[in-house]
């Protein structure tokens, strides 16, 4: 599906774009003294909380599972924002450079995280959930543990205890084959018989630049002692550690053939109650490629509709069902004669909305008020429109045959 990037409409009236379009927005936001960039996609018919999506180990919110899986959510229905984990870098963008001075903190994507929930909630957008993949959902889990305001959070192929402890494990080797080959002298640390020892050496000597074997997937990497500290703690941990903690439902999907982190279904399985659903996509590799990515998009929506409406929050097909009935359609086609000149004909960013439903496009014209949209033209629409006019207006739309 693609993807359409905001534009201003030329027309007074830009209510919504057409089948199998996304409304798709390029964000920075400033955090911590360096630019975060995200990608925002409204789908046209939202159904369920808009999720926030973290992607896994040294990756980026342009990879390609991450587009997949925001194209996919807005086919059915759910809107998202997806963004890059800066790890200390102004605007990154593309995989982590790993030659450069590791000083971000595996602790550092909680306030990233934090950072775009209060810009979306500042924008109208006060139902969230979370979403995480791979090392992303660890993020994700322990965020979401600290917070009771999310409407669900979805872990993708997590990282768990059991895979980082078997990192550590490589690890140990790792550096035992240094000693051996008599390499380890090379590296600030000297030698250091595991990677627990490593980090306490590390974590005495926070604001050092030290030269390490191995950093995440980062070979002879320099990295600040309080960094590597951060990612090789006491100890070990998984997205399961935070799990009973979350104070939300939570859904759990994992490749039936992942090979990164195969310990998904032995950690969440016994987990499994009321509040957290499992799932398994058989065949499914760790990145969700051929297609599986929209398989997991389909399981995210039905979870996401499956939760009940968050107070304040109104169901438009139903609560003005009446009234949309007893609509003045006369006066609605009144109030529509400038937008319908656009509408009506439709075009690449002006679509035509004949025969949407009434409720529709009345959400759309609520949504743009509100700012969840954001247009300064139809917000200016919106918001000279009383709500009898915009369930008219609705109404009439509702009426015409669609092009």
């Amino acid at each position: 599906m693609a993807r359409r990037h905001f534009t201003s409409f030329v027309c007074n009236v830009g209510l919504a774009l057409g089948a199998g379009a996304v409304q798709a927005s390029d964000i920075s936001l400033r955090h911590g003294g360096v630019t975060l960039l995200g990608e925002l996609v409204l789908a046209e018919q939202e159904v369920g909380p808009l999720v926030v999506l973290t992607h896994g180990t040294l990756a980026h919110k342009d990879m390609e599972l991450i587009e997949t899986l925001q194209d996919a959510l807005a086919e059915e229905g759910v809107s998202s924002l997806a963004h890059t984990l800066s790890l200390g870098v102004d605007s990154r963008s593309g995989m982590a450079d790993c030659t450069m001075v590791h000083t971000h903190r595996d602790t550092d994507a909680d306030g990233e995280i934090a950072a775009w929930i209060d810009w979306l909630r500042t924008r109208g957008h006060d139902d969230l959930a979370l979403m995480g993949h791979s090392r992303g959902a660890k993020q994700v889990a322990r965020t979401a543990a600290a917070r009771d305001d999310l409407a669900a959070v979805i872990l993708l192929a997590p990282s768990t205890k059991a895979s980082a402890e078997r990192q550590r494990a490589a690890y140990d080797v790792l550096l035992g084959d240094l000693e051996k080959g008599g390499e380890a002298g090379r590296f600030d640390l000297g030698s250091t018989a595991t990677v627990a020892a490593l980090s306490e050496a590390a974590s005495a000597r926070p604001d050092d630049e030290l030269l390490v074997p191995n950093l995440l997937y980062c070979p002879d990497a320099t990295v600040t002692g309080a960094a590597f500290a951060s990612y090789y703690p006491p100890e070990a941990a998984g997205a399961e550690t935070y799990a009973d903690a979350v104070d939300a439902p939570i859904l759990v999907i994992a490749g039936g053939a992942d090979k990164v982190v195969p310990g998904v279904p032995a950690a969440f399985m016994p987990l499994r109650d009321e509040a957290l659903r499992f799932e398994v996509i058989e065949d499914a590799d760790h990145m969700f490629l051929d297609f599986y990515a929209e398989d997991a998009a389909v399981l995210i929506a039905a979870f996401l509709a499956d939760l009940p409406k968050p107070e304040g929050i109104v169901d438009f097909e139903t609560e003005h069902a009446a009234a949309y009935a007893v609509a003045d359609v006369d006066y609605g086609e009144y109030l529509a004669q400038e937008c319908a000149s656009c509408h009506r004909a439709g075009g690449q960013d002006v679509p035509a909305i004949n025969g949407y439903e009434a409720w529709q496009t009345h959400l759309a014209l609520a949504q743009y008020e509100n700012g969840e949209r954001e247009n300064d033209a139809m917000r200016l629409v919106a918001r000279s429109l009383d709500e009898e006019q915009k369930i008219a207006v609705a109404a009439y739309f509702a009426t015409l045959d669609a092009e």
